[in-house]
């Protein structure tokens, strides 16, 4: 007995001593103004925890439940085997759960990562350097029945600097414990009363800049969390306290001028499978020297390898359907438009300075693969070339999942009003018959295997691909109609 007892008090202590190497615990939304995580230009980190407290469900005794799936990359997550050396996490047990590590904006799960909104990622696409890259949100999941994924703790940290030497570890003096009070306060920030905002956080809100920020992100309280954590005073004497009041030019958060308004850049989906390029809220002041919307293939693109242009034509939105194919990755940027004598003679304008980048063309609700109800399964669909296509996610333990399937099938509708018989002619296909894929990112996602159909159906606003169990009805999945889907 004593021997025990000496064992499990050592466990003890070793498993103590390996919690204390977390530099503490955040445990309000005041906590987050005195760490560095998130804080300067261009740092996500704010963005991605604010995304993560409103894409994970909190029941009344505080167990927290994610509305997506980690094992499958969902959002770019991965697996994280807290390897390096000092460990920024306690040291977990297999039978504990598992690390999963969100926040990278590029690698081989790019695709997912980018599937995020574009308030997170904004900050990347319109800066250079490493610094837009460092911030992460650390998972510690259990997977239970019915492919529900239980979160034990939640941590934020950060690489080290890049001129550290360290390569891609974790600083644990920059790792933090995120107690589930914190998430709380994000989740409440869209209703919280604004006049309660200068007691409560010592700082003063100016209500109509707030609102219009609110309108224009579409983003309910990533305001509120932006001005509360980055515009914070503490009491210089004490017992007292003064407010620091958050002035229109201090929201540099996003491309603004000095009237606070912000623009979009965003590539949508024509009738016909081709790219259409969306710009609202360009400034009078951007309008008056020319501007232009360029497309390019993704954001790595060179500058002059552009696939379609269209002038503004001194509209401060407006669209333009180009003859582009439909392609994950696709981004418009905002560049100077220059004009010369020869536009008179019908040969167009030149491309001039870049101004600003949107989003490259990932929609979160679009990428996320919709499970197969019942079995160890989800079906996406996706676009290529702008055509209608769908993958299969399939679990490396569902071995027998060709004899479950061996009368199923995918097909594609036109809009989710259609009923199960009434799928495009010819564009449906066999589940046994997907053929398996083959991709860089499949890597990260070791737990599944991926097959991949390519249909000739053109893609459009509106279309659905379907799992079906038996040819005459059965149906088990259905994902959301194209583009006509709620953004997060």
């Amino acid at each position: 007995m004593v021997g025990r007892g000496f064992l499990g008090c050592f466990i003890l202590c070793v498993s103590l001593a390996s919690v204390c190497a977390i530099k503490g615990t955040l445990n309000s939304i005041d906590d987050l103004r005195d760490i560095e995580f998130g804080h300067n230009f261009p740092r996500h980190g704010l963005m991605l925890l604010h995304w993560l407290a409103n894409n994970i469900h909190i029941d009344n005794n505080g167990n927290m439940r994610l509305n997506f799936n980690p094992t499958r990359g969902d959002y770019g997550i991965h697996f994280y085997g807290n390897a390096d050396n000092p460990h920024p996490l306690p040291i977990l047990p297999r039978q504990r759960g598992s690390y999963y590590s969100l926040g990278n904006l590029v690698g081989n799960n790019n695709n997912g990562a980018m599937a995020r909104p574009y308030y997170v990622t904004q900050r990347f696409y319109n800066s250079r350097g490493t610094e837009n890259n460092r911030d992460r949100v650390i998972l510690r999941v259990r997977e239970e029945e019915s492919n529900q994924f239980i979160v034990d703790e939640v941590y934020v940290t950060q690489h080290y600097p890049p001129n550290g030497n360290r390569g891609s570890a974790y600083d644990p003096d920059n790792t933090y414990r995120v107690n589930v009070s914190l998430l709380r306060q994000i989740q409440r920030l869209p209703t919280i009363n604004l006049n309660d905002i200068p007691q409560t956080y010592h700082v003063e809100i100016n209500h109509n800049i707030l609102e219009h920020l609110e309108n224009i992100w579409d983003t309910p309280g990533l305001a509120l969390l932006l001005a509360i954590v980055l515009y914070f005073t503490r009491p210089n004497i004490k017992g007292s306290w003064r407010p620091r009041r958050l002035r229109a030019d201090e929201t540099q958060c996003d491309m603004e001028d000095k009237d606070n308004t912000l623009f979009k850049l965003e590539v949508k989906t024509t009738d016909r499978g081709k790219a259409r390029i969306i710009w609202s809220g360009i400034p009078k002041r951007l309008l008056d020297q020319g501007v232009m919307v360029v497309l390019h293939r993704n954001n790595n693109s060179d500058s002059k390898s552009e696939l379609d242009r269209s002038s503004v034509g001194g509209q401060a939105s407006g669209s333009y359907n180009t003859s582009v194919p439909l392609n994950p990755g696709l981004q418009v940027r905002l560049h100077k438009e220059v004009k010369n004598w020869w536009n008179y003679l019908g040969f167009g304008s030149t491309i001039g300075e870049e101004i600003w980048r949107g989003s490259e063309f990932h929609n979160a609700n679009r990428e996320i693969p919709v499970d197969i109800n019942g079995h160890d399964a989800s079906l996406q669909l996706f676009v290529k070339d702008g055509k209608a296509c769908a993958r299969l996610y399939v679990k490396k333990a569902f071995t027998a999942w060709k004899k479950t399937f061996n009368n199923s099938w995918v097909g594609f509708y036109s809009s989710d009003s259609k009923d199960t018989q009434e799928y495009n002619t010819y564009q449906w296909q066999w589940a046994v018959n997907f053929s398996e894929e083959s991709r860089s990112d499949c890597a990260d996602i070791p737990g599944y295997d991926v097959y991949v159909y390519e249909s000739s159906m053109t893609m459009s606003p509106g279309v659905q691909a379907r799992f079906i169990l038996e040819k005459s009805g059965g149906e088990k999945a259905r994902t959301p109609p194209w583009e006509r889907l709620v953004q997060r």
